[in-house]
């Protein structure tokens, strides 16, 4: 019987959210001034920001984590494995790729970012499975609603982004953000369960 999550994956998918969304919560309480709802969480691993070498390295932790489960997470379809894979990568290049200055901007930076946040929005209907004996959660309606939920807080997160006079870019970014750091640690924890059931459903006897 192939299992649909290896141990590695219900570890990474776990500690994704831990590292992230934990980090941005930590890096802020360190920062003193430093304003969740009007700032991004790009200017907490700016080049003069103090709290740069912490932020920088939960970015790394971040996509490892979302690597190890790309190619762990048998479960998911291949090309939402491989979306992972690619949304660890991008999250690599914002680490590497950091803004200059907290006033500052760079284009390799901007790229990165909204690349992950688009590829961390689509994987879950890329990672589509039909066969019923499937969890509701990879199949078509559970990952159409995964990827309208993500693709919608995403995409108004970027129209947020590209309005300097708005208030709430950090506020807005957290929610997108923190979602999409959330659903690989719940597709995880569904196919994870799904597992259990079957090996229970083969031990059992009749």
């Amino acid at each position: 019987m192939t299992t649909l999550v290896r141990r590695p994956a219900l570890f990474s998918a776990a500690l994704a959210p831990v590292f992230f969304i934990g980090g941005t919560v930590v890096a802020g309480l360190a920062w003193p001034g430093y304003d969740p709802i009007s700032q991004t969480i790009s200017e907490l691993a700016a080049g003069d920001a103090p709290t740069r070498v912490f932020m920088t390295a939960m970015f790394i932790l971040t996509a490892v984590c979302h690597g190890i489960t790309g190619v762990f997470a048998r479960g998911i379809g291949l090309p939402g494995r491989i979306a992972l894979v690619l949304a660890a990568a991008s999250t690599f290049a914002v680490a590497i790729f950091p803004l200059p200055t907290v006033a500052g901007t760079s284009v390799q930076h901007r790229i990165s970012a909204m690349v992950g946040f688009v590829i961390l929005a689509i994987w879950p209907v890329l990672g589509m499975r039909l066969r019923r004996d499937y969890p509701w959660i990879i199949r078509p309606w559970g990952a159409i609603l995964g990827t309208a939920l993500l693709a919608t807080s995403c995409f108004y997160f970027l129209a947020v982004w590209s309005s300097p006079q708005t208030g709430t870019v950090g506020l807005v970014e957290r929610i997108a953000a923190n979602a999409e750091s959330l659903w690989p640690a719940l597709v995880i924890g569904v196919l994870a369960l799904a597992d259990r059931r079957r090996v229970r459903v083969l031990v059992e006897p009749d």
